[in-house]
């Protein structure tokens, strides 16, 4: 345990170029690594992301990484580019037809493969994805599949009949938000098998409410 805390701490500098993980961060990636299904709560800007990207770097195949926001998963492919990751690609309504087709044609050499919901329904991407080693699975912004799923994204709540499809790896739930209601939701819509949680405090002591009697 000792050794692998080191490995992490090595990669988190190397990659990352931070000397300590945030609060969390650290025990939700050993979880992880330990091929745990986790539902991850963390507040936002307390670095969701590294959470998958940190344990891409010893898991031996590719990470999908599912979303719902399209411009948050363009700032994360960013990101991770200009961190000098090449292995990364957005597979979303974006892409023109024969650039979907490409993609698809070498979806296995890459690292971190960034999809929609929306790229899950369609059969060709559910046929490769079937055909390549995954070594995780991320919900992103997973609190949608209960909270707004119905309405806003509703390709997001498919996401279990997909997972019952395909030999999956573990799962990682991610979200800044989830009531006791929503995290039942989850773990209900994906599927999940005894799910480790890691549950952060969302306290922002710069953040307060106050109501003045005018």
């Amino acid at each position: 345990m000792i050794q692998l805390t080191n490995n992490l701490h090595k990669i988190l500098l190397e990659k990352f170029g931070y000397s300590s993980f945030r609060p969390g961060q650290l025990e939700i990636i050993k979880s992880i690594i330990h091929q745990e299904d986790v539902l991850a709560i963390l507040p936002t800007g307390m670095g969701k992301s590294l959470c998958y990207q940190l344990p891409g770097y010893i898991l031996p195949h590719s990470v999908v990484i599912i979303s719902p926001l399209l411009a948050l998963m363009q700032d994360q492919v960013e990101q991770l580019k200009k961190m000098g990751e090449k292995r990364v690609v957005a597979f979303n309504s974006f892409l023109t037809p024969s650039e979907k087709q490409t993609l698809l044609n070498k979806l296995e050499t890459y690292k971190f493969i960034f999809l929609s919901p929306e790229m899950i329904t369609q059969e060709k991407v559910k046929e490769k994805l079937k055909s390549i080693p995954i070594s995780l699975i991320v919900a992103d912004e997973a609190h949608c599949i209960s909270q707004w799923g119905y309405d806003f994204r509703p390709d997001y709540l498919r996401l279990g009949e997909w997972l019952d499809s395909i030999n999956r790896p573990p799962i990682l739930a991610l979200t800044a938000t989830a009531t006791k209601q929503v995290m039942d939701d989850i773990n209900t819509h994906l599927n999940m098998r005894q799910p480790t949680q890691h549950i952060q405090s969302l306290d922002r002591p710069n953040i307060r409410y106050a109501a003045i009697e005018v």
